[in-house]
């Protein structure tokens, strides 16, 4: 495999209309894998490519990108408002376009008040392959000074996604992270994981495991699907809940669970020995 192919299938996913938001490193990542399993067929590593963008991307999506100017065009007078009713309702319509978050909705405020019946108050907040979930801050009841930390794969997202939490008054730093590739994170009282250690395993064996390990935050939320996007169980509840409770049984961390409609939720303390936060 030559550079070169890696770039001619790397242009040739770019110019795609769907896929050009995405990381630039992401797309790349995916060529040098296609074209290994295509023995160096552009055309058909071009195909793969596109094909594993779908299955980690593409699929959480409408069938066109998301109008993020129209999204910021309602948002931005509800904000302005100071109407909370209004500004949840511009939200909600917003996080709609992503299907992961869609599938929360309707559970959101019983979600966030499991999460923070556990979880001391955070000051700063870590979401990882967040998709639009960052716009329910609202309804985490958070303190207003808290930090949120905001990050996925798409170019375009990470920009409205600073934008919105601006027009909320959140403190914030939004940006584009590809977690297969192990990037450096920042530190944070609480990192949420919400369904993002099937989707890294897809990618790479071991991966989204050792990323609860190497997050630099005590307290977790990891988060599994338990139907299909098409909402079939599949057995994902078994497959997911016996792989996290053979991964947490050889740690000495704290776990407490939950379960929503379509999802398996674990909360971790992963010092149940240190200092309680405020100490």
């Amino acid at each position: 495999m030559s550079a070169d192919d890696v770039q001619a299938v790397a242009s040739a996913v770019a110019r795609s209309k769907r896929y050009t938001v995405v990381a630039p490193d992401t797309v790349r990542r995916l060529a040098r894998k296609a074209l290994v399993s295509s023995q160096g067929n552009v055309p058909d590593a071009v195909k793969r490519t596109k094909r594993g963008l779908h299955e980690i991307y593409g699929a959480y999506l409408p069938g066109s990108a998301p109008n993020y100017r129209s999204m910021l065009r309602r948002l931005r007078p509800a904000a302005e408002s100071g109407d909370a009713e209004q500004m949840e309702a511009a939200l909600d319509s917003a996080m709609r376009v992503h299907a992961s978050t869609r599938e929360r909705l309707d559970e959101l405020s019983l979600f966030y008040r499991e999460v923070f019946r556990r979880v001391p108050q955070p000051t700063v907040i870590a979401d990882l392959a967040c998709g639009l979930n960052p716009l329910s801050i609202p309804w985490m009841g958070l303190d207003s000074s808290v930090t949120y930390l905001a990050s996925d794969i798409d170019t375009e997202q990470a920009r409205f996604l600073g934008e919105a939490l601006t027009l909320l008054g959140v403190e914030h730093r939004s940006e584009v992270l590809d977690l297969v590739l192990e990037p450096e994170l920042a530190p944070a009282d609480l990192t949420l994981l919400l369904k993002t250690v099937p989707c890294l395993e897809r990618q790479r064996t071991g991966v989204g495991w050792e990323l609860l390990e190497r997050v630099p935050s005590r307290w977790l939320v990891v988060t599994f699907p338990t139907k299909s996007l098409g909402q079939r169980s599949k057995g994902m509840f078994q497959t997911h809940s016996s792989a996290f409770d053979a991964y947490a049984a050889q740690r000495s961390w704290r776990v407490e669970q939950f379960e929503l409609s379509n999802e398996l939720v674990y909360v971790v303390d992963k010092d149940p020995d240190g200092e309680p936060a405020g100490s």
